[in-house]
């Protein structure tokens, strides 16, 4: 596939390939605009943007007007300006099979979706759902002026874990915490916990002011056993700490959790 056009060529080639796809869009992943390929001027809001690899494809299943799809991401550079195309693939409505084996493609589908929110290692939700589907329901709460707090949570042995004990004592670690920020944020769909990067969790709740959450979490952390096996026969300990962040004292989504992280770095 070509990754450098001119608009004429991109033009071109949008043409064609929307013989193919349903729809295929040109994105600013910078400004999050829909952009009109024949000039490269924002025309609409796009949805949140998936994360992309290091060869600028992503992936993600979505939900249209008239069902799920497919969404498939490619970088390119389009007048010397980086963009990204979008193609949407619907996926088939009428699968001219038995109501049973309709159910479950649709199962399968659901499956894949939730799968696709999850963290692989500890089962809370991934950095890819906070910015893609969270933040979108969060927002609009907060400019509503609903309280909406984050929670920034760091596992302060993971990394003298990983370096001197291995993979499978952090991986261990972070899993006993994870269900430890599970169980005290509840389940509450207002609420999710959400794994980071390596030893740092998030935990944002629309609702509930940042500085109770944090009280919560800091109370189930102390009556918990922050236990978790090393070997067979050794265990270890592990501590965590906290800070929090409100909307109100940011003004927005990104200056509230850099706000947190800053905290959590003089912690």
């Amino acid at each position: 596939m070509k990754f450098e056009y001119t608009l004429a060529e991109l033009s071109t080639a949008i043409t064609a390939l929307e013989q193919v796809y349903g729809k295929v869009s040109v994105l600013d992943p910078y400004l999050g605009t829909v952009l009109d390929p024949a000039t490269l001027q924002p025309t609409d809001k796009a949805e949140e943007l998936t994360a992309l690899d290091e060869t600028g494809r992503g992936v993600q299943l979505a939900q249209a007007d008239d069902g799920p799809e497919l969404v498939l991401y490619q970088g390119i550079q389009a007048d010397a300006r980086p963009c990204v195309l979008a193609f949407h693939c619907c996926m088939p409505h009428n699968l001219q099979s038995s109501a049973g084996a309709e159910n479950s493609f649709n199962r399968v589908l659901a499956q894949m979706q939730e799968e696709l929110r999850r963290d692989y290692l500890t089962g809370v939700y991934n950095a890819r759902y906070l910015d893609t589907e969270y933040r979108r329901y969060a927002e609009p709460q907060a400019q509503a002026g609903k309280p909406v707090g984050v929670v920034m949570a760091r596992v302060n042995e993971y990394w003298n874990l990983l370096r001197e004990e291995g993979t499978h004592a952090a991986d261990c670690c972070l899993n006993t915490a994870a269900g430890i920020l599970q169980l005290a944020a509840g389940p509450d769909q207002q609420n999710a916990v959400v794994r980071l990067e390596d030893g740092i969790f998030l935990v944002v709740s629309v609702g509930t002011p940042a500085a109770k959450l944090q009280a919560a979490l800091h109370e189930a952390l102390g009556e918990s056993r922050r236990t978790f096996g090393i070997t067979l026969s050794r265990r270890g300990e592990f501590t965590v700490s906290l800070s929090s962040a409100d909307w109100g004292e940011a003004g927005s989504w990104g200056l509230m959790v850099a706000l947190a992280e800053q905290r959590l770095s003089g912690c």
